[in-house]
């Protein structure tokens, strides 16, 4: 992290969600937010290099990340946990070859009719305060 103002950036996110700015956490942070697709564990782990942090704490950190909405995880139905950072603007969605794993992101799930439609149907609810939409399917590629 030779950029000191993305560095700050990142210190600041981990600061207001109540954290203090240690080195493992930016980053695992800072892996998280330059990775274009979501993330397990063992590729964080790898990403940031094993000398510099262990996996426990890598657990812990994206455990605690994602209690205070930092990062989101996501369920690729692979068996494993994925995370990637939230991106509070750009809100996004992927889909999921099932033949051979590659993703894409889509952008317009329609949240809000989506979340209206839902909460009248489900009547023991009285807010939605996040969602995770993934599709699944086949690739251009293994369709054929």
């Amino acid at each position: 992290m030779a950029d000191t103002s993305h560095r700050d950036k990142l210190a600041d996110i981990i600061r207001k969600a109540g954290f203090r700015a240690t080195t493992p956490r930016l980053l695992v942070l800072a892996y998280l937010r330059k990775s274009k697709y979501p993330l397990g564990v063992r590729d964080v782990l790898k990403g940031v290099g094993t000398k510099n942090i262990d996996q426990v704490t890598v657990y812990r950190i994206l455990d605690a990340f994602k209690k205070a909405g930092v990062v989101v995880q996501v369920d690729f139905q692979q068996g494993h946990a994925l995370y990637e950072f939230k991106d509070h603007e750009h809100d996004h969605h992927h889909i999921v070859c099932t033949s051979c794993d590659r993703v894409e992101d889509f952008t317009g799930c329609d949240y809000e009719k989506l979340v209206g439609k839902a909460l009248k149907q489900a009547r023991g609810f009285a807010k939605v305060t996040s969602h995770s939409f993934e599709l699944f399917g086949l690739c251009a590629a293994c369709a054929k």
